[in-house]
């Protein structure tokens, strides 16, 4: 597949297809990294007292910011804020659907603008846990100032971002190749 030419749009496709795995494979290392599980039978997965990530996007929150955008979201559309049964299935599509934007954007730029594919996704993944968990999240309402949780919970974070990223440019380069040795 190295000697494809360009394709913004395909490589879109192969980014939100990698935003997706991504997002599946951050909250199964959040899982491995906070010891959280999905217990069959918890009424309430996602609030935890100790730092354990929740079951909806993996995020050591009380509620999923997913679950709260996801209510945002909807309100306008149903007249009231979800129901925590309504957020237990809104926040996991927000989370993918979230990720799978993101991908779409990095897969277009990586076609357009190979160096965007440098490093493996460390960096797209990185500069994703910066514009979203430390700056979107706390400006949209749904996480506290940065400045009030523990350092562990950012380098949690930082991690499962750059799993994130790592996976999007995994799924992205099986699917469109490197783009940085394709013929000029």
């Amino acid at each position: 597949m190295r000697d494809q030419d360009p394709n913004p749009v395909l490589g879109a496709l192969a980014g939100a297809l990698g935003g997706v795995a991504g997002a599946w494979t951050m909250v199964r290392f959040n899982h491995a990294i906070g010891g959280g599980s999905s217990r069959a039978g918890d009424a309430h997965p996602h609030r935890r007292v100790s730092a354990q990530p929740n079951d909806t996007d993996a995020t050591f929150s009380d509620e999923p910011g997913s679950m709260q955008a996801a209510s945002a979201i909807a309100e306008p559309f149903v007249g009231r804020p979800l129901r925590e049964n309504e957020k237990e299935v809104g926040g996991p599509v927000v989370h993918y659907l979230f990720s799978a934007v993101m991908g779409a954007l990095y897969g277009a730029a990586a076609e357009v603008q190979p160096s965007a594919a440098a490093g493996a996704g460390i960096p797209f993944g990185t500069a994703v846990w910066v514009a979203a968990d430390e700056i979107g999240m706390p400006l949209a309402g749904f996480a506290s100032d940065p400045r009030n949780y523990p350092l562990s919970r950012h380098a949690a974070a930082l991690g499962s971002h750059i799993v994130f990223g790592v996976t999007v440019e995994a799924v992205r380069r099986l699917l469109r190749g490197n783009p940085a040795i394709r013929p000029a």
